[in-house]
């Protein structure tokens, strides 16, 4: 990807920055490349992005299955902070052997998916899982959903089940309670569905909650911290049991709520965060009113492929190559599983989803180009020649720009560079955009900044 300006007029001097300066993340090595073809070094050339998610869903299972003894709590502790809920990672993957063997990518009764339920019923059956359960604390949601899905997947946990059952009537935790966040009462709400377990009356439903949420409020996408785009991919996994069902929010709210996943896609893509990147594909799949797909759902899944280690494994944000370069023996492995496994299993989940899509979906469109990567030099680049070329520019490549802008203003905004913010504005005043969200509430913050 070139980020040589455009031939144009020099754009008019940027406003003085706020006081404290811009601040731009650093991009992992998998997002700095000014070649969006070009795979980091020692990585295979990536597959054709409508091969994307099979491969990232081969490579994830490969991985999972050769690092299944970390899953182990005891083990993760050998070498790794110990974590709250001790079984956290046992759950993910207890999750997403679900989704597998619901869309028939692996059937509960195959290898990988038998060694994990040994694992899993081990677990529970340690006394200390059953102790922490007693407790009925913060992570009392979390012991439920685990010992539900070991029963969805044909390992039921009687003893523990109705201890679940218990708490939960005597109101261990309050978790139920009206005053609670609503993502968490959401979530609650979905694991005692899935699991078929009574609700508390006092509890509303799935759909009911959903309208509380940040994903049925239309958020404003500028400002959407990364803490508040989780709970919103959270939401929408819930509510559509991961892709399983449609969203029950109306017309109005579903078309708003597809267009900030639209643009929350093209941030994460930009800034390649492959946790955040993974869950909001999934998301587009889950909202989507048909098999067509959108350049920036493409390139995710071309860029989650090539940033894939040889291994399988997916790197997350917190991932450093060159931390790992410097261990060996058990460290590095489990510094390797402590700073993948979540990525990994979102990737993989995501992928799940799309098992049963029609042929070609995601192969990319001939001469659309490549969104820059979340850098100011990178974006001011795009900004001006949007604004030098944007007046003769075929359609095709006006609506490609115009799909790009939402995201970029974003990075502007969150980044707090009025300089770039500036460029962008210019940009999309030569598409005509100005008047239009989120253009219009980025030209108002500037304005606040700079006045």
């Amino acid at each position: 990807m070139s980020t040589t300006p455009a031939a144009s007029a020099p754009p008019s001097p940027p406003p003085s920055p706020p006081s404290d300066g811009p601040s731009w993340p650093p991009l992992p090595a998998h997002a700095a490349t000014d070649d969006a073809e070009a795979p980091p070094p020692g990585r295979d050339p990536a597959p054709d992005a409508d091969a994307a998610p099979e491969r990232v869903l081969a490579g994830a299972l490969r991985w999972i299955d050769g690092n299944l003894e970390w899953f182990r709590p005891r083990r993760w502790e050998e070498h790794l902070p110990p974590r709250p809920f001790r079984p956290g990672p046992l759950l993910e993957l207890l999750g997403l052997l679900r989704v597998l063997d619901r869309e028939g990518v692996l059937p509960r009764n195959a290898a990988l998916p038998r060694r994990a339920l040994d694992l899993a019923a081990e677990t529970a059956a340690d006394p200390g899982f059953e102790g922490s359960l007693r407790r009925g604390d913060a992570y009392f949601p979390y012991h439920l959903n685990l010992v539900t899905l070991l029963e969805h997947l044909g390992r039921p946990q009687p003893a523990l089940r109705a201890r679940c059952e218990a708490l939960l009537a005597a109101g261990a935790g309050g978790h139920h309670r009206p005053y609670k966040p609503v993502l968490n009462r959401l979530e609650l709400r979905y694991f005692l569905d899935r699991g078929g377990v009574t609700a508390p009356p006092s509890l509303p439903t799935v759909e009911a909650l959903l309208r509380q949420s940040v994903a049925a409020l239309d958020p404003d996408v500028l400002q959407l911290t990364e803490s508040e785009t989780y709970a919103l991919t959270h939401a929408v996994f819930y509510a559509t049991d991961f892709g399983r069902h449609r969203l029950d929010l109306g017309t109005r709210r579903r078309t708003r709520l597809r267009e900030t996943v639209r643009v929350l896609l093209g941030v994460h893509l930009a800034r390649g965060s492959l946790d955040l990147l993974a869950e909001l594909l999934l998301c587009t799949r889950a909202l989507a009113e048909g098999p067509k797909t959108s350049p920036a759902e493409r390139a995710g899944w071309h860029l989650l492929a090539r940033a894939a280690r040889p291994d399988g494994a997916v790197p997350s944000p917190v991932h450093r190559p060159e931390a790992l370069a410097t261990l060996t023996g058990d460290k590095a492995a489990a510094y390797l599983f402590g700073t993948c496994y979540h990525t990994t299993t979102a990737a993989a989940l995501a992928a799940a989803t799309l098992r049963h899509r029609p042929p070609d979906t995601l192969r990319p469109a001939t001469g659309t180009p490549p969104p820059p990567r979340a850098d100011p030099a990178a974006i001011r680049a795009w900004a001006r020649r949007v604004t030098a070329q944007a007046g003769t520019a075929p359609t095709p490549l006006r609506t490609a720009w115009h799909d790009q802008l939402a995201p970029l203003l974003t990075l502007a905004v969150q980044a707090r560079d009025p300089h770039v913010l500036a460029e962008l504005l210019t940009a999309a005043e030569s598409l005509g955009t100005t008047a239009h969200s989120p253009a219009r509430e980025a030209a108002a913050l500037l304005a606040a900044w700079t006045d």
